[in-house]
């Protein structure tokens, strides 16, 4: 038996029947028992032994609640519905956390979970709550229990880690997840702050203090596990260690995005000028695509020729061929316009982060192609000043990380953001305040500011707190993160 604790009750009809590292928990009602997660694959016959050791029937187990997908706490569902018969409940959000290709084996639930359900067998009722945050599709479970005589109300949070919210994370190939769930979660943690709890379960044992209060059940009159002030002091402690978080990588991992490349020093957005970036300290290069007269993308700003090249007409009246002809000019300095593909085929490989704006309509397939052809989906975002094209292509590839790149945001603008599932706010960066950052990065946003036109500027984005800033001069910005 793989068990590490030993299986004992709670109080009232709760008892615990998981490990240390992978709770689960059974109700035992007048019709059978209701079980919360069903631990990993690993854990099934250690909870199976401690159904025994309680005096409990496999088959006694009606009900299978999980409270999200991950594998610690539905890897189990399976085998224990194979053996118990019970019928198992998970939110549809969750699904592709208990895909083949995250469990090994194909797992379907009986039943999605929807907000608000109330799921009874006998006499308990296990009241369901919509939680998103830890995942995509994370539910809290509340009960009544009656421990002497005394009603009091049990719950769990679904999911309260917020390790699955530091950008490593979320920025996994294998489960991209947005990251308007830090957004997500706060929110959840508003909603669970209007619940009365007086007895905390966790979904790990050191979330409740667990291994703590049953060594206390044996030598105290009162049980331990009775705490109306715990719930609160835990979902405190949940959100400052999210805000630890968005607040450690806004200094760590800071994008210093050359914009078109070194753009001061060298013609924008050439090689030339994104080596130089590079060069001069830049982590992210920045850059703006159009498409040619047959179909291929390449690296412009203006719709027209004339202010980089001195050349007549507009990117989109010219083939490739033609366009390689030209030459973009700065101060005596002149290099060709390079392809979209060019430029990931030289800069992909390298630890950087990309920025990629849509210029005009009708480039996000080809765009969207090329950025998972060269591997760079996972470190790369696309903006555009046209929320439609940033829906367009959430369309063709919903993991790519979009941004919307407006002089400034109103609270529609940041309701629509979230409709359409965008990741990053690029604003004016005179339009950036900390206390801005602050309820930008609340509802989930990243926050990258553009148009730095002077060192005070800069140091004023950086001091607010944004995780990125797009800048003509990356060499000042890189001195002044580093002395920081």
């Amino acid at each position: 038996m793989l068990g590490d604790t030993s299986p004992f009750r709670i109080a009232g009809n709760l008892y615990f029947v998981g490990t240390r590292a992978k709770s689960c928990h059974v109700l035992s009602t007048s019709r059978g028992l209701i079980m919360i997660d069903s631990g990993g694959i690993d854990t099934v016959d250690a909870i199976l032994g401690s159904l025994d050791t309680l005096g409990f029937s496999p088959k006694d187990v009606k009900i299978i609640l999980l409270s999200h997908g991950h594998p610690d706490h539905a890897g189990g569902a399976k085998r224990l519905r194979e053996v118990t018969g019970a019928e198992v409940y998970l939110a549809e959000e969750d699904l592709k956390y208990v895909s083949e290709s995250q469990l090994g084996f194909r797992f379907v639930p009986d039943h999605f979970l929807f907000d608000g359900d109330e799921i009874s067998l006998g006499d308990t009722t296990v009241t369901c709550l919509f939680t998103p945050g830890h995942t995509e599709g994370t539910f809290s479970f509340f009960f009544d229990l009656v421990e002497n005589g005394m009603t009091y109300r049990a719950g769990m949070f679904g999911g309260s880690g917020v390790n699955q919210l530091k950008k490593s994370y979320l920025n996994r190939p294998d489960r991209r997840v947005s990251y308007l769930m830090r957004g997500a979660f706060f929110k959840t943690l508003d909603r669970l702050e209007e619940e009365h709890v007086d007895i905390m379960i966790g979904n790990h044992t050191w979330q409740n203090n667990q291994d703590e209060k049953y060594k206390k059940m044996f030598s105290s009159p009162e049980n331990p596990f009775i705490d109306p002030t715990e719930w609160m002091k835990y979902l405190t402690r949940a959100r400052e260690a999210l805000w630890k978080i968005i607040r450690e990588e806004a200094k760590t991992e800071f994008v210093n995005y050359a914009h078109r490349g070194a753009s001061d020093l060298r013609p924008e957005n050439t090689m030339m000028a994104f080596y130089a970036g590079i060069a001069l300290g830049a982590n992210g290069l920045e850059t703006d695509v159009q498409t040619t007269r047959d179909g291929i993308p390449v690296l412009f700003h203006d719709e027209t020729l004339l202010r980089v090249t001195g050349e007549a007409g507009a990117v989109r009246d010219y083939p490739l061929a033609e366009l390689k002809k030209f030459t973009v000019k700065k101060d005596g300095v002149v290099d060709r316009i390079p392809t979209l593909e060019e430029f990931l085929a030289v800069f992909a490989w390298r630890d950087l982060t990309f920025a990629i704006e849509l210029k005009t309509d009708g480039a996000e397939e080809i765009v969207a192609d090329l950025i998972y052809r060269y591997g760079v989906d996972c470190k790369c975002v696309v903006t555009s000043f046209a929320l439609d094209r940033l829906r367009r292509i959430r369309a063709i590839a919903p993991e790519l990380r979009t941004g919307w790149l407006k002089k400034d945001v109103s609270d529609e603008d940041l309701d629509a953001m979230e409709a359409a599932g965008v990741d990053e706010i690029c604003v004016r960066a005179e339009n950036v305040t900390p206390e801005r950052v602050e309820e930008w990065h609340a509802r989930g946003f990243n926050v990258r500011p553009w148009a730095v036109t002077d060192d005070d500027l800069m140091r004023r984005v950086v001091d607010a707190g944004a995780d990125g800033m797009t800048i003509n001069f990356p060499d000042r910005l890189a001195a002044y993160l580093k002395n920081r």
